[in-house]
């Protein structure tokens, strides 16, 4: 019995040595190292927050790829090119559908606005003879483009009155006076002094100087 007490003697006190030198080494380290393997915690929770936060700046960064990009409509040679023809005078408009111009296939809304009023900016003679004012885009798109041209030309037109039996020209207003002639109405054909007793009118200014040139003595 005295054989086995000493051998588990043997055992059990270096164990205990063991044990005590550990918890010793233990205190000495928190006293000399105080928090030491509670920042080790904090460290590792930092590392997994930053790990996590790079994350998702490298996901950020990525290149995102872009779907269903439309181009910008454009018109084509089989594009509507609608052009409303508006007179400022009376407020009649006249609808008129045309050829698309081949300048104008493949612009843009932007560019077809460019070219327009550069058209404004120097319009064709013929848009000039009828008293053009401006021009601009109504609506745009590759199956419809209407574009709406405005005219203001004041019709010539003319009255012949009788006053103290003379042949008085009025213009169109029959405001104001635009020409005495000097004929008197009772030299005129009967049928042409009825006409002018009920203010006669002449259209035209070649149509007045016609009648000047044929009654003026």
């Amino acid at each position: 019995m005295k054989f086995v007490k000493r051998i588990s003697l043997f055992f059990i006190y270096p164990v205990a040595m063991f044990g005590l030198g550990f918890a010793a080494n233990m205190a000495i380290q928190e006293f000399f190292y105080p928090g030491a393997y509670q920042e080790k915690e904090i460290v590792k929770t930092d590392w997994n927050l930053t790990d996590k936060s790079t994350e998702k700046e490298i996901k950020a960064d990525e290149p995102v790829l872009e779907t269903g990009y439309l181009e910008e409509p454009v018109i084509t040679a089989d594009t509507s090119y609608v052009i409303l023809n508006y007179d400022a005078i009376t407020g009649e408009t006249v609808e008129t559908e045309e050829i698309t111009p081949d300048k104008y296939i493949g612009l843009t809304r932007q560019k077809l606005e460019e070219e327009l009023k550069e058209y404004g900016q120097s319009p064709s003679l013929t848009d000039l003879e009828k008293g053009f004012e401006y021009i601009e885009l109504l609506s745009f798109s590759p199956a419809r483009v209407v574009i709406r041209k405005s005219y203001e030309k004041e019709n010539e037109g003319f009255f012949l009155v009788n006053e103290d039996h003379y042949v008085v020209v009025y213009d169109k207003s029959l405001a104001h006076i635009y020409m005495n002639t000097g004929i008197r109405t009772e030299d005129l054909p009967q049928a042409l002094q009825d006409e002018i007793m009920r203010m006669k009118y002449i259209e035209t200014e070649n149509e007045l100087y016609n009648f000047l040139e044929s009654y003026s003595s």
